[in-house]
């Protein structure tokens, strides 16, 4: 039943005779089973269904259908886990000694053991009828346990060498059931018991069973079969319909999965269409609960098409149902849908769904157009007429649309940027133009139309914010609380210490690579390249359509790698990741790798779970705030690794090629200095500079130390010529270290250092060259002269107090970035800027 488009449950009074199912006219439920019936595709999976009997025997070589061989390679049995192991095979490894690879390589299964419910013939030759007890059928069985009475010490093989085959017996009356008849009632042992429990009440005078309860009765199942007759006659066909859905849709079949919901469902509902919400979830496994969902949100959504209700009339829009894809690929699978009542408008609930239904975006699309119409939804409530009458509506109504863009909030009601708005606002603009390109507006008002002016413009950006880049100090506190990622987290059939394992790897990567978090969710297997002595990262950036990118490592990152690939050789990897490095949760075959929506999950709970997390920042009693735990996410581990070189000096064209950035501005962002820091940083600096003889040579103000110098790879110079053309013209060629205008300070001695060695080499070279004396002479004059200068500066470091020192790092960093953005940052080193408690990598 339906109302105003809403499907609601129906709740009806225990059926009278002569009533329909759960209420449903008789005539209503008669039609209903002729439409399912018409709908039901008979010959499906034809060597896996039974339509007689009702029996589902899935195939292991059949890619739809969760069936699998054990892995054990002497083992003929079947499991439910691809590359696992069956039941027995299970219970034995378990109980010894070897390891897993070990185990399913050597392993060989006792031959007469009974494979998953199956029972073999007689052992007597040629007898047909089941084993029982001793391999034998239960007459065989009889007789040897007379025998035995008479000759305790008589020999099986023998014995049975001595019998005669019995002819074969009935079959059990239950449909499908493979198992002999006794002679009670016809029915096997298993069915026999079932009936006197049925019939508990009647001891002693029990008939024979009845056709409506043998119909209901399923055969005994093996683990890759189930049974639909249980199941209601009418929820029978509703089931097999949903089925055949969702097999068409490229789900997967898991017949253990089936066979506990039919279990929930054959007590509770006679139609699973017209089920209330308390007769559906089982509360047992989270599959067979979605699986009940599921199952009845097909069947609802079916019930209402036999209606004649139009699915996009609802109220609740279901997005499978409007062919809405999901993100992982084909079409979405999700029970819940679309709440459009908040839309009052009847013409903007109507453009919304069908640009849904008929564009088929992805669901975070789908979610983000309900979201602008619900906020044009109420730009329209606060007009004239209440922007009902699509025709009515003027270009003062469009500036009210955007003027509510101009100001929207997160959905916690926090500040969005104008980037943000701007883009919801375009996507408003695109669900209009392509209603009306369609021809769905042809009654709409010209004046309801975008103009040039309904632009949300950029904020001004403010200089002193640090960005979206985590402090060092946080993360070096994250970093003692690794052990928690991953905890309380699932991921498909793996297990807790794997799914951590995986959580730290992806983790280290993200902080150690600054890759982007879709790139390091699609790293395959042999993401690793040695080469001249450097370990590599292959990797691909998709964003520029760069693909096999290449990033030096270190060795830490890549006993990272390593570690991992370790342990995901112990994982039964679903279909299709064989090939890259995380694999993903589901099993459908359509997402090959791990998911960036999953590493934001997997970060975000970790981020909750730490205790403790400070920031940088004090309160009035002098003790550290907490830290804002919202601004870690994956992606601003990339905003810190290359905030971390740019703090670091690194010129910015290397850091734009490290980066693989398309546009400098980009990089550039990371170099921001405010005026306000810059000026600070150069009062503190203008009083440590000195002269080539590392006598002090404080500069009388910052303006002397900017106007009257400027800045050379090694120091900031001092003679007005050089000055005056921006440090393009030197009298001497640079031979900084010997010239008096030379004023070096503590932010150049990572330069300095740089510069020596370089010197070094070039005086190397001009011996092996057979350069004259006076080269070698020159380049050995030079090195010692910058050693003698770098020498000063390490001198006035280590005198200086802790709060002293600490200031000139500071501001030794804020005009290094400066300079680096500026083309003057020198030959920096490129090793990885060490992160807290690293070894390695150079703090230039």
């Amino acid at each position: 039943m339906t109302v105003s488009g809403k499907v609601v449950p129906l709740h009806r009074p225990q059926r009278d005779a002569g009533q329909a199912v759960d209420g449903l006219p008789p005539k209503v439920l008669i039609e209903w089973t002729a439409w399912l019936r018409e709908r039901i595709v008979p010959a499906w999976r034809p060597d896996e269904w039974d339509g007689e009997t009702h029996l589902f025997s899935g195939d292991v070589d059949h890619a739809g259908t969760a069936v699998f061989r054990c892995d054990v390679a002497a083992c003929d049995a079947l499991t439910r886990i691809r590359r696992g192991l069956c039941a027995t095979c299970e219970k034995t490894h378990r109980a010894g000694s070897l390891g897993l690879k070990e185990f399913k390589a050597a392993y060989v299964p006792d031959r007469n053991r009974v494979i998953s419910g199956e029972r073999a013939d007689c052992r007597v030759q040629g007898c047909p009828r089941d084993s029982v007890l001793w391999g034998l059928c239960n007459a065989h069985g009889s007789l040897r346990h007379k025998d035995l009475q008479r000759d305790p010490d008589s020999e099986l093989v023998s014995w049975i060498e001595r019998q005669s085959p019995y002819g074969p017996s009935p079959a059990c009356l239950v449909a499908g059931c493979r198992y002999d008849a006794r002679a009670t009632w016809r029915l096997c042992g298993i069915h026999q018991s079932r009936w006197k429990k049925a019939t508990a009440a009647a001891r002693g005078r029990r008939s024979a069973p009845s056709a409506a309860w043998l119909e209901r009765q399923a055969p005994f199942l093996n683990v890759h079969q189930f049974s639909l007759a249980p199941l209601h006659p009418v929820a029978r066909l509703e089931m097999l319909y949903a089925l055949q859905q969702r097999d068409e849709r490229g789900q997967k079949i898991d017949p253990v999965a089936v066979r506990q919901a039919v279990s929930h469902l054959a007590e509770r509902a006679e139609s699973i269409a017209t089920a209330t919400a308390e007769q559906l979830p089982s509360g047992t496994q989270a599959n067979v609960d979605a699986l009940v969902r599921e199952t009845h949100r097909i069947l609802r959504s079916a019930f209402d098409r036999f209606e004649g209700v139009d699915p996009r009339r609802r109220d609740v829009l279901d997005l499978s149902e409007l062919g809405v894809k999901s993100l992982r690929g084909g079409i979405t699978q999700r029970p819940l849908g679309l709440d459009v009542t908040d839309i009052r408008q009847p013409w903007l609930r109507q453009i919304l769904v069908t640009f849904i239904a008929e564009t088929k975006p992805n669901t975070t699309e789908a979610r983000r157009g309900l979201r602008v119409c619900s906020a044009v939804s109420r730009a329209m409530d606060a007009r004239p007429g209440g922007g009902m009458d699509p025709s009515a509506l003027v270009f003062a109504d469009m500036n009210a649309v955007v003027d509510t863009f101009r100001v929207l909030p997160k959905l916690d009601g926090g500040p969005m940027s104008s980037k943000q708005r701007g883009g919801l606002l375009s996507f408003f603009f695109k669900i209009l133009d392509y209603n009306r390109a369609a021809g769905h507006l042809d009654g709409m008002s010209a004046s309801f139309a975008r103009h040039s002016s309904h632009v949300i413009k950029a904020e001004e950006v403010d200089e002193d914010d640090v960005g979206k880049a985590l402090p060092e100090s946080v993360i070096g506190q994250l970093d003692d609380y690794a052990d928690l990622l991953g905890q309380g987290a699932t991921h498909g059939k793996m297990t807790p210490e794997q799914v951590q394992a995986m959580a730290r790897a992806v983790y280290e990567l993200l902080r150690d690579t600054g890759r982007r978090p879709y790139e390091i969710a699609e790293l395959r297997t042999d993401c690793l390249e040695h080469a001249d002595g450097e370990w590599l990262l292959i990797w691909d950036n998709r964003k520029g359509r760069r693909l096999n990118r290449r990033l030096e490592l270190e060795r830490d990152t890549v006993e990272t790698v390593r570690t991992w690939r370790a342990v995901r050789e112990t994982l039964d990897l679903p279909t299709g990741s064989e090939g890259f490095l995380f694999p993903p949760a589901g099993e459908n075959g359509k997402i090959r790798h791990l998911v960036s929506e999953q590493i934001s999950s997997m970060i975000r709970k970790w981020a909750d779970s730490v205790p403790v997390l400070l920031s940088e920042e004090f309160d009035r009693n002098g003790d550290r705030v907490p830290f804002d735990r919202s601004l870690i996410y994956p992606y601003a581990f990339r905003h810190s690794f290359c905030q971390r070189y740019a703090d670091a000096g690194v010129r910015i064209e290397v850091l734009r090629e490290l980066m693989d950035h398309k546009s400098m501005q980009t990089t550039q962002r990371y170099y921001r200095i405010s005026h306000k820091r810059k000026r600070e940083a150069v009062n503190v600096m203008r009083l440590h500079t000195v002269d080539r003889r590392g006598r002090s040579a404080p500069m009388a103000s910052a303006t002397a130390y900017e106007a009257r110098s400027v800045a050379v790879p090694f120091g900031n110079c001092t003679e007005p010529s050089n000055v005056k053309a921006g440090g393009k013209a030197c009298p001497i060629r640079f031979q900084c270290a010997a010239c008096p205008s030379y004023r070096p300070d503590p932010s150049y001695l990572p330069a300095i250092e740089d510069h020596i060695r370089s010197l070094k080499a070039d005086k190397e070279m001009a011996v092996m060259m057979e350069a004259d004396a006076f080269v070698v002479k020159n380049l050995d004059d030079q090195v010692a002269a910058f050693q003698g200068t770098a020498v000063t500066m390490r001198k006035l470091t280590e005198a200086m107090s802790p709060e002293e020192r600490n200031e000139v790092e500071e501001a030794s960093a804020v005009l290094r970035k400066v300079r680096a953005a500026q083309g003057h940052g020198g030959a920096v080193a490129l090793g990885m800027p060490g992160l807290p408690g690293q070894r390695g990598g150079s703090t230039a």
